[in-house]
């Protein structure tokens, strides 16, 4: 009996050990195959923790316009290897306030370039933009184009309103001009502003405008983005005069296609 009781233990240690080899084969293999496979890339966000001068509404609102950039790796550098990403709130350090200019003119530049870019990944060393002389809409067209005025790439034209763009890739020649559909602009806030650059107004009436300003902003980006303003490709814009005297060629850039040895 005791024979055939060591010879089933055996079978058994026999298939367990089968068993166990199928299993870490197995693993073995998953394991290679995810190595393999290439990585999901997850949306970038940026920087969108709540902050005093940022609301929670607008790191989480669904149409928030979010920027990947792409520049070069130091002055007379090759083109970066990875891109940057840059939110609202890192428009709202370099701007100094959020507002709803600033938004609206963050959210025309992203229609903007999703015509631009195919690949949305933003080329900040191959861009030149005509903006107005707003402060808000001014200061987002600088930091997301890499455009200064200084160099000429950054022209102003005092016939474009505010929150309107014309963007150019300048490798290409191709350029795509974006305004905010006057349909969405709410009237209450013209009204607001208009009163207070008039000098006569009351304290409340700074809060009020406050408030409209931020619900325009809240509605804006929790709708598709593109239905809140009119964009074309055109080769009809005259690019005006420099808005700067001439001051020199920006050059830390010039050497970013260079190969590797």
């Amino acid at each position: 009996m005791e024979p055939e009781i060591n010879r089933r233990a055996t079978r058994r240690q026999g298939v367990n050990y089968l068993l166990l080899s199928a299993l870490f084969l197995f693993l073995l293999a998953s394991k290679a195959k995810a190595e393999d496979a290439p990585a999901s890339k997850a949306p970038a966000v940026g920087d969108i923790a709540e902050a005093w001068y940022f609301p929670s509404w607008l790191g989480t609102a669904p149409h928030a316009p979010v920027f990947q950039v792409r520049d070069t790796e130091n002055k007379y550098g090759r083109y970066a290897g990875q891109t940057k990403t840059i939110s609202v709130k890192d428009l709202i350090k370099f701007h100094g306030h959020f507002c709803g200019g600033l938004v609206e003119s963050a959210a025309a530049l992203r229609v903007a370039f999703d015509r631009l870019f195919a690949d949305t990944v933003i080329d900040r060393t191959d861009l030149k933009i005509a903006s107005n002389n707003s402060a808000c809409g001014g200061d987002v067209a600088s930091y997301l184009t890499g455009s200064r005025a200084r160099f000429n790439s950054h022209l102003i034209d005092g016939a474009l309103t505010e929150s309107e763009f014309y963007v150019q890739q300048v490798s290409t020649g191709k350029t795509v001009h974006v305004k905010l559909n006057p349909a969405v602009y709410p009237k209450e806030v013209k009204t607001q502003m208009k009163k207070i650059e008039s000098g006569t107004f009351e304290p409340k009436d700074i809060d009020l405008f406050q408030e409209l300003q931020w619900a325009y902003a809240k509605r804006m980006v929790h709708a598709p983005l593109e239905g809140s303003f009119l964009v074309e490709e055109t080769q009809n814009y005259a690019w005006s005069e420099a808005s700067c005297k001439d001051l020199g060629k920006r050059k830390d850039n010039d050497f970013k296609s260079t190969p590797l040895q």
